[in-house]
């Protein structure tokens, strides 16, 4: 009972500290930045949808509490860690184009912060059930908390980048069948990559209505290809813009080099899909194994094991 009462009291002493940090952050002055970039930025951008501490004005309350603290810690790692060019990358190939890398190291500190509460309830139960706890594997339990938290985190945007390519992967074929029936009709490659794009769903039809929004604020065609083939990041992709800006720049009927350009996304898909499935060969071979073979040998036996126990002595 003391115990317990002993880290209820650590835990609201350590809520008044963070608070009392909170509330020296948003009291100290602000930079040269945040006073100019009022008058700079329109209403629509995003620098007027955050405070002056840097936090979105849509957050909630706890947010607005000890969102400065978390941004400041955010901050601080990216410092130490860089690496801001291949989490820009990173989040650019995961349909996010407006995150920075400082919101993803935001996010690892929120789970970060997260994963260390979950530790730290754990340590409080396990001192309450089991009585005394050492102080050395509690701290060991709560940094190896932080840590795996902020590694999920990092996983997760992992498998929506791996999860956004494999979905861009097998659209490919449909999107260029479309830019061949739209090119074939007599539309300018501009104008069918913008019917694709209104008529298409997916992350590559996304893709594809970014590259027209490029062209109308005055890039040229081709170099607005060849920066969707950047955020997408995937060699059929680049071969599809490749083989495409050459059929433009050397006046090749577009319609049969898009036909073609369908054929070896197809051809791309299904070698992909039987890499994939010779990876798990392995896993498929798992429930024959210890599921199918099994039972077969238990039907199989069942009558003569029947028959020697049934058999008089």
């Amino acid at each position: 009972m003391t115990l317990s009462i002993g880290a209820l009291a650590g835990g609201l002493a350590a809520c008044g500290g963070l608070l009392v940090i909170s509330g020296v952050l948003a009291r100290r002055p602000m930079s040269l930045a945040h006073r100019v970039g009022p008058y700079l930025a329109g209403p629509s951008t995003a620098a007027s949808a955050r405070d002056d501490a840097g936090v979105r004005r849509d957050t909630s309350t706890l947010g607005r509490i000890y969102g400065p603290i978390a941004l400041l810690v955010a901050r601080r790692i990216q410092t130490w860690l860089g690496h801001e060019d291949e989490i820009r990358r990173r989040l650019v190939a995961a349909g996010r184009h407006e995150a920075s890398a400082l919101d993803h190291r935001l996010s690892q500190v929120v789970w970060a912060t997260a994963s260390t509460g979950i530790a730290a309830l754990a340590l409080m139960l396990l001192a309450t059930t089991s009585g005394a706890v050492s102080p050395v594997a509690g701290l060991v339990l709560l940094v190896v908390g932080g840590l795996m938290g902020a590694l999920s985190c990092d996983r997760a945007l992992t498998r929506e980048v791996t999860r956004r390519r494999a979905q861009v992967r097998a659209g490919l074929p449909a999107v260029a069948d479309l830019l061949a029936l739209a090119v074939g009709s007599g539309e300018s490659p501009a104008a069918a990559l913008d019917r694709v794009g209104r008529v298409a769903r997916g992350p590559l039809a996304d893709e594809c209505r970014r590259a027209c929004a490029d062209t109308a604020s005055g890039v040229s065609f081709l170099d607005a290809l060849d920066g969707m083939a950047e955020r997408v990041d995937i060699p059929s992709v680049r071969r599809f813009v490749d083989g495409l800006s050459i059929a433009v720049g050397r006046g090749t009927p577009l319609a049969d080099v898009l036909r073609a350009q369908a054929g070896d996304a197809r051809a791309d898909l299904h070698r992909s899909l039987l890499e994939i499935a010779g990876r798990k060969e392995l896993l498929m071979l798992l429930p024959v194994v210890f599921l199918v073979l099994p039972t077969v040998v238990l039907v199989a036996l069942f009558p003569a094991i029947s028959a020697l126990t049934s058999v008089a002595p």
